[in-house]
């Protein structure tokens, strides 16, 4: 599938889920049922990289957060502008970024198709998991629904469906299950249990064919971390390998 059908295909899933009365819950998944996730890949995901691809560069402005934690791993540079979860996934399975529309139309179809599956988990009950677009989109909906937070998770799904919108954690569970394998999701350290419970952690997928986990992490494109601030904030994502200590790395400061 090419750059322009994903586009195409991104943007009539975006015109769809924005109408108005919105969509409820079964119409969302009717509109996805005949679309195959594997049918968007021009790759399979059973051989991600695990230390740092060729020619890719260490975000070392990242990799210093990380190294508060895990000093054994390292972080890569991605480019930003809202893609940069995406383009992660993409460097860790194809050892470039150029998947990553193909990522963004497939998280999207994901947890289009299977949204009774992810609305049915406890944890999705919590606005803590959806972004303020979501959460303020469902405000002006008087949809009746069937599940708790159906009118947040559409929200979600509308606001990502765009190319270069950044991804909330609603996404990494659907990649988890698009790749079939765990994501583990690094969120730097913060003395908010609350925070750290909700973005450190592994993310199981749908169905797991593959046990060995993938990292990413969250990060400040800034730099700038602060253990003791009750509120920390974080806008970018990269791609986290193990460290390979039998050459020189190149480092590169983030893109964001």
């Amino acid at each position: 599938m090419n750059n322009k059908n994903l586009n195409e295909q991104l943007l009539n899933i975006n015109r769809f889920l924005s109408t108005i009365p919105t969509p409820n819950i079964q119409s969302v998944r009717a509109y996805v049922s005949t679309i195959n996730i594997s049918d968007i890949f021009p790759i399979t995901f059973d051989t991600p990289y695990e230390t740092l691809p060729p020619l890719a560069n260490i975000d070392d402005t990242a990799e210093k957060i990380l190294h508060l934690q895990y000093s054994h791993l390292t972080s890569a540079a991605v480019f930003s502008n809202g893609d940069c979860l995406l383009n992660s996934i993409s460097l860790i399975f194809n050892a470039n970024q150029t998947l990553a529309l193909h990522f963004r139309l497939a998280m999207i179809v994901e947890l289009m198709k299977f949204s009774d599956f992810y609305l049915s988990q406890k944890f999705f009950e919590e606005d803590y998991y959806f972004s303020d677009a979501a959460l303020n989109s469902a405000k002006n909906s008087d949809m009746p629904t069937t599940y708790n937070k159906e009118r947040e998770y559409i929200g979600e799904i509308a606001y990502m469906s765009k190319s270069h919108r950044f991804c909330s954690i609603v996404g990494v569970y659907g990649l988890a299950s698009v790749i079939q394998r765990p994501i583990m999701s690094i969120y730097p350290p913060t003395i908010s249990q609350l925070i750290s419970s909700l973005y450190n952690k592994s993310i199981e997928p749908r169905i797991k064919v593959h046990d060995e986990p993938i990292m990413i992490m969250w990060t400040p494109s800034s730099g700038k971390w602060n253990i003791n601030d009750p509120l920390p904030q974080t806008d970018h994502f990269v791609p986290v390998f193990k460290r390979n200590f039998s050459f020189p790395l190149k480092k590169k400061r983030s893109e964001c």
